[in-house]
């Protein structure tokens, strides 16, 4: 199965690069997917060169893997090491054994405690642990238990993210019974605690769900204003242009998202076998109003606080004023100038106080109500 598919994505970068007026320079290279070290080292190596042939590697380029932790090894943390990348994320989800069966990712706290001692040896820049709040069978005394472990782990970064339970379209998620998922007062009671149990441990909580030592250059990102949130997750690449490769990856350049085909087939022989970039779809934004709601959007999302001019966004300052109410922003207001800031309780909601800007989802349930 690899051999194909790295032959597609060697033949995908070709078209990428024929397209570009000139050889482009590599800032910053995620590997993701869920489990990318599926690949054993002689694969890996051959994805590294194909990525060197094309493009530039910056000096001081940040090169990060996602790593499935039931299938790292102590070698191959040393030859990723050895290859380029230089910082690690790997996802643990949850520690406690019944949440593991229950959601069918069952790996034992002594082979998390391994990965992240032979990471550790290899001597890697950043390490980010991945943890989802609101599995089934999870409680707060569970959960307890997985904060505990990951504070005894020391991870550079960890990013809390909520569970998604969307059984009509991910079939894997019809075996999971509602009734044993926590209720929203529960999931909100645990990132409640994580984030008590965090910062005591010498982490920075960075905007809506990643913690950060107070060293990592994600936290200063945040301290010093410049952080950046794209649909992958906060970064501190704000102002590069992010090219996707591979089935479902996701491009972003200034006024342009595109998408590549999600179905294998589609990407093999509909697009690649004919020789054509493999993008299934695309979204040119180029209108001032659309762009400055994006922008306002983003200091939601990164820096907790927001200017309105009042007069032209009247509707969002009413909107805005019930959330006040329900106590998840404080106003202000100051030569026609109105101020929202997000209060501690309202960052577990920072999603539906940003919709506020965004005319598509005003409508939707606010604050409180959706709890």
């Amino acid at each position: 199965m690899v051999a194909p598919y790295l032959a597609a994505l060697a033949q995908e970068l070709q078209l990428v690069t024929a397209a570009m007026p000139q050889r482009r320079a590599l800032a910053q290279l995620h590997l993701g997917g869920g489990t990318p070290n599926y690949l054993n080292d002689a694969e890996m190596a051959t994805l590294w060169s194909l990525i060197e042939q094309h493009f530039d590697l910056a000096p001081q380029l940040e090169a990060s893997i996602e790593l499935n932790p039931e299938l790292v090894s102590r070698d191959q943390a040393m030859e990723l090491h050895r290859l380029g990348f230089n910082r690690i994320s790997f996802g643990i989800q949850d520690a406690d054994p019944e949440v593991q069966k229950a959601v069918n990712r069952v790996v034992p706290v002594d082979q998390l405690c391994r990965v992240m001692a032979w990471l550790r040896e290899a001597d890697f820049d950043s390490i980010n642990v991945d943890l989802i709040c609101g599995l089934p069978l999870q409680t707060i005394s569970r959960f307890q238990a997985t904060l505990d472990l990951v504070c005894k782990l020391g991870a550079d970064r960890i990013s809390m993210f909520s569970f998604a339970y969307l059984p009509e379209q991910l079939p894997l998620q019809r075996k999971i019974e509602a009734a044993d998922l926590p209720s929203p007062r529960e999931r909100l009671a645990m990132l409640q605690v994580a984030r008590d149990q965090f910062c005591a441990n010498g982490y920075e909580a960075i905007a809506l769900d990643h913690y950060a030592l107070r060293g990592d250059s994600l936290a200063e990102a945040a301290r010093a204003g410049t952080l950046h949130r794209n649909f992958q997750g906060y970064t501190t690449g704000g102002d590069l242009d992010l090219l996707g490769v591979g089935p479902t990856a996701i491009s972003q350049f200034p006024g342009l998202f595109s998408q590549n085909h999600r179905d294998l087939k589609a990407y093999y022989y509909q697009a690649l076998g004919s020789g054509c970039l493999p993008t299934e779809r695309g979204l040119v934004v180029d209108d001032p109003d659309l762009l400055e709601r994006r922008s306002l959007i983003k200091q939601v999302m990164c820096q907790f606080q927001v200017d309105l001019p009042l007069h032209r966004y009247p509707q969002e300052w009413l909107d805005l004023q019930a959330l006040a109410r329900d106590g998840l922003v404080n106003l202000r207001e100051s030569k026609g100038i109105g101020t929202a800031s997000v209060t501690p309780e309202g960052r577990w909601l920072l999603r539906s106080i940003a919709a506020v800007l965004d005319p598509l989802q005003r409508q939707q349930a606010r604050g409180s109500r959706l709890i």
